[in-house]
């Protein structure tokens, strides 16, 4: 436990485990979403765990996420203000959800109410592991001692080189979730293709490429790993992968970067997607997440 005189923050959609949360000292905070006609906080799987929430899921059910409204912000902000505590909170991707201007709300009424204190909200541009990113380095940072404002510039300035490429083998959520026509993803879907997607400069998933089998697609995201990271293939840095209940899908992209990318760190770790994101990619879905160029090339 740290005793900087700020508290590093975020939402659920950072895709971790509560014990990971408290390892690197971070607190977060729930989104909600619904299930077979019930609500549930986003609680990191301890309601549903994600295997029985994706299997709901292929099984037929259907769900729906909401955002974190701006009462819950402030009742969750001003728990660390009434302790003395300022706050920098990383929110997700505003390409994707409207909960970033929620806490802004949140900071501007409390910041009358708590004049001495500093809130700095970020919206992180990203999503799942591509925002633990920024997480563990938010982190790193504070035990190194930097000021909470120092932490503030360095995510403005880097967030956009956070590369985060995707790849969906089953289009029947993005249907449902309005991100592919209902003609496309069926047509899509009979013929196995499988779009390579990539969050862009403003944070919205945006589809590069169309590619048949989902093989031929991870070749596409090596490719495009190869184009886009920090030297290439001799990218020696972090690299995390994420997946929607396909593990066995993980393993084998994991296998495929260590051989391709023979500098890279070899402690490659995989994550699952949480309820929020999981709502909208449905099961199917691979991502790999390094540093690289800036988005917006």
């Amino acid at each position: 436990m740290t005793h900087a005189s700020y508290i590093i923050s975020a939402t659920s959609s950072v895709d971790i485990t509560e014990e990971l949360f408290e390892r690197l000292d971070v607190k977060w905070i729930p989104f909600h979403y619904q299930i077979d006609g019930r609500d549930y906080l986003d609680d990191l799987g301890e309601s549903i765990s994600l295997s029985d929430f994706y299997e709901k899921m292929i099984a037929g059910s259907y769900s729906t996420t909401s955002q974190i409204n701006v009462f819950e912000y402030l009742n969750y902000f001003e728990q660390f203000l009434e302790k003395g505590k300022d706050i920098i909170h990383l929110c997700l991707s505003s390409g994707i959800t409207g909960e970033y201007n929620n806490a802004l709300i949140a900071k501007e009424e409390l910041a009358e109410k708590y004049p001495e204190r500093k809130i700095y909200v970020l919206d992180s541009l990203n999503a799942s592991a591509a925002q633990l990113f920024l997480v563990k380095e938010m982190a790193k940072m504070r035990d190194q001692e930097k000021s909470i404002e120092e932490i503030n510039d360095w995510v403005i300035n880097n967030r956009d080189r956070v590369n985060g490429w995707f790849l969906s083998s089953d289009l029947t959520y993005y249907i449902r979730g309005g991100r592919i026509s209902k003609t496309k993803g069926t047509v899509g879907n009979a013929l196995n293709i499988c779009p390579v997607m990539e969050v862009n400069r403003f944070g919205e998933l945006i589809v590069r490429e169309r590619v048949r089998t989902k093989k031929r697609a991870i070749k596409v995201l090596l490719k495009k790993m190869e184009s886009f990271a920090d030297d290439g293939k001799d990218y020696d840095n972090e690299c995390l992968i994420i997946h929607s209940h396909d593990y066995e899908g993980a393993v084998a992209l994991k296998e495929k970067l260590l051989e391709n990318f023979p500098k890279i760190r070899k402690d490659i770790e995989i994550y699952q997607f949480g309820t929020i994101i999981g709502s909208h990619t449905g099961p199917g879905t691979l991502a790999v997440v390094f540093w690289g160029e800036e988005k917006g090339r």
